[in-house]
């Protein structure tokens, strides 16, 4: 398993993605090393099959492929078999060997597999020097050509910036977007749609310490109620809420596949049948069996990714003030373009893109949510986009 591994994955895929490749990895056992067998886990197969390399599905029982892929360390690349078969046992379920994969990596090891070209590469993450090396060999990044109603909005937020501080239109978190919006005439709505002529705006405050609440809110996407066992949201929200400070029943919490948060709650890649689902574990107990409560379709996310981002401004403004009092001074955009559809189950696997639940109760008795809150960890848009192109406002 992915948790077993003795490097943080997270930052290993953030590093790999951010080199415009698409990534599966394996963490061998120590047993598994011995045998000479490792499972083909999900993610592996899929990464197989986004790239078209091989059909692990449609492969029959006893079938074994037999491929060289080329194994880089910090001395060299060594040429290696690998074999891709589903044995005769049991269900046949998809294995994946290395030859000599015992000689180059021990048990607990992040091991990285990118198809390039219809050729795999491997290298041992847990090994920097091997990692640093493999990532100097990345292919061109590709490159963003700007629209034309991209320059027409750069040419605004120029002008914004050349404002200097600006006064905020509501205090809070939403302030900062709220803004910027309403100095480029952008009335208030609760579209899915992007703001600007078909560009989605996101603004940050620059300088604030690294943390969940500097993630980026990618989209809301209401889980697929009718293949959710904890349906409806008000059932949801009973069953795995909790008291907060106030007394009021509430769930807000962030969701990542890395491991299970405090409530136990987590979620689970079905790629066999297309679903994210979000499961739940005692983690206070000694439940083992996990418990489904919501589920999304993959293809729905990966929809609502490319309505809302196809193209998009990330600005960034100082601050100063607080609530009403708040300004913020515009400086600097990153425009991205086209997100690595391919690369969004590797994310979601990785921890790098979560959901937040944000529904409660009021004291009134009405129930209230805020959305199914896809989020981009901080300083991830490499890990997502191609080559963002960066702009300073001031200049």
């Amino acid at each position: 398993m992915l948790a077993n591994s003795d490097t943080n994955i997270e930052e290993v895929a953030s590093l790999i993605l951010g080199q415009n490749y698409d990534v599966a990895f394996l963490v061998p056992t120590e047993t598994g090393l011995n045998k000479s067998i490792l499972d083909a886990h999900h993610s592996i197969r899929a990464l197989f099959e986004r790239e078209q390399f091989h059909d692990y599905e449609n492969q029959k029982q006893g079938d074994i492929r037999k491929i060289t892929a080329y194994f880089i360390t910090a001395s060299e690349t060594y040429e290696k078999t690998v074999s891709l078969y589903r044995p005769n046992t049991k269900q046949g379920d998809p294995r994946i060997w290395v030859s000599g994969l015992n000689k180059l990596a021990k048990a607990g090891n992040l091991i990285a597999l990118i198809v390039v070209n219809q050729e795999l590469f491997i290298f041992n993450c847990s090994d920097n020097v091997s990692l640093t090396y493999a990532l100097e060999a990345a292919l061109p990044k590709i490159k963003v050509v700007a629209s034309d109603i991209a320059d027409e909005l750069l040419h605004k937020l120029v002008k914004i910036s050349n404002k200097g501080f600006i006064r905020t239109v509501t205090s809070g978190d939403t302030g900062i977007g709220m803004t910027v919006e309403s100095e480029l005439g952008i009335v208030a709505n609760s579209s899915r749609s992007p703001d600007y002529k078909g560009i989605e705006l996101k603004s940050t405050r620059v300088g604030q310490k690294l943390s969940q609440k500097n993630r980026s809110t990618l989209f809301s996407c209401v889980p697929d109620w009718s293949l959710s066992p904890s349906a409806p949201k008000e059932k949801l929200l009973e069953k795995r809420g909790y008291r907060d400070s106030d007394g009021l029943l509430a769930l807000r919490h962030t969701v990542s596949a890395l491991k299970p948060n405090s409530l136990g709650l987590f979620f689970d890649l079905d790629y066999v049948n297309g679903y994210l689902r979000q499961m739940f574990k005692d983690v206070k107990g000694n439940e083992f069996n996990a418990e489904h409560d919501t589920t999304w379709l993959l293809e729905e996310l990966k929809k609502r990714l490319i309505a809302k981002h196809k193209e998009t401004f990330w600005v960034k403004a100082i601050s100063q003030g607080i609530g009403n009092s708040e300004e913020f001074h515009y400086v600097e955009a990153e425009h991205t373009m086209n997100p690595y559809i391919s690369k969004f189950e590797t994310l979601i696997e990785t921890g790098i893109i979560t959901m937040d639940y944000t529904m409660h109760v009021k004291a009134s008795g009405k129930w209230r949510d805020h959305g199914f809150l896809f989020k981009l960890k901080p300083n991830q848009l490499a890990s997502l986009f191609p080559e963002a192109i960066k702009y300073n406002l001031r200049a």
